[in-house]
């Protein structure tokens, strides 16, 4: 069983592609971006570079390099997970949101415990974590937790049985009726297997490069 998509890129190995490159683009710049609020909070919150005015702190140049570019590689990787992957493997579309900011507003509250903008940080964290949560609130209330861990299709296309309100701007598409399965063990461990190796894939190369740009000033 197969779904009834027959676009040039719907295939096995384009969805197979899909997955790995959209999850290891996204590791690359969540990290980078991570690491460089890490630097910056570390600084005490602030940080400038170029401009005709003289700058108290400069920024260091791994800052420089993906404080800006973070957020558009982020939206890029998802749009490789929705035109590629089509709804096979862990869903990027519907964790990316969670994961951003939640992520980041662990960053601000370890901030604050670092003693750097205490009241500020704090507030910032916990509503950066309270906006991470509410997706995933919405994912488990309306029973589509399953499918955004191992897709609402496997790698050939056939269409996984579920139930619940998914939404399409999760990346998860509603199940027709005539044609569905239920995924299997080892539906479970391709997806989650592809994701553990993407994402490690790629931290090791954001942790690299943010380091090669560190080292390089």
């Amino acid at each position: 069983m197969t779904s009834h998509g027959s676009g040039r890129f719907d295939a096995p190995g384009w969805r197979f592609a899909g997955a790995i490159v959209s999850w290891a683009m996204f590791a690359f710049f969540f990290l980078g971006l991570y690491q460089a609020a890490a630097v910056v909070i570390g600084l005490g919150g602030y940080c400038a570079s170029g401009g005709p005015y003289v700058i108290e702190t400069e920024c260091p140049e791994a800052v420089i390099v993906f404080a800006p570019i973070g957020i558009f590689g982020m939206f890029a990787a998802a749009g490789v997970a929705l035109f590629f992957a089509r709804g096979f493997g862990v869903s990027l579309v519907a964790w990316a949101w969670p994961i951003l900011f939640v992520g980041l507003g662990i960053q601000f509250i370890l901030g604050a415990v670092g003693g750097v903008g205490i009241i500020s940080n704090i507030v910032v964290g916990v509503m950066f974590i309270v906006m991470g949560l509410v997706p995933v609130w919405f994912v488990i209330s309306s029973k589509a937790l399953t499918p955004t861990l191992v897709g609402s299709v496997n790698v050939v296309g056939a269409r996984f049985a579920y139930e619940g309100k998914a939404r399409r701007y999760f990346g998860l598409t509603p199940t027709e009726a005539e044609e569905v399965t239920a995924p299997t063990p080892t539906d479970w461990a391709i997806a989650l297997g592809l994701w553990v190796l993407s994402v490690a894939l790629g931290s090791w190369l954001s942790v690299t490069a943010f380091n090669a740009l560190a080292t390089s000033a």
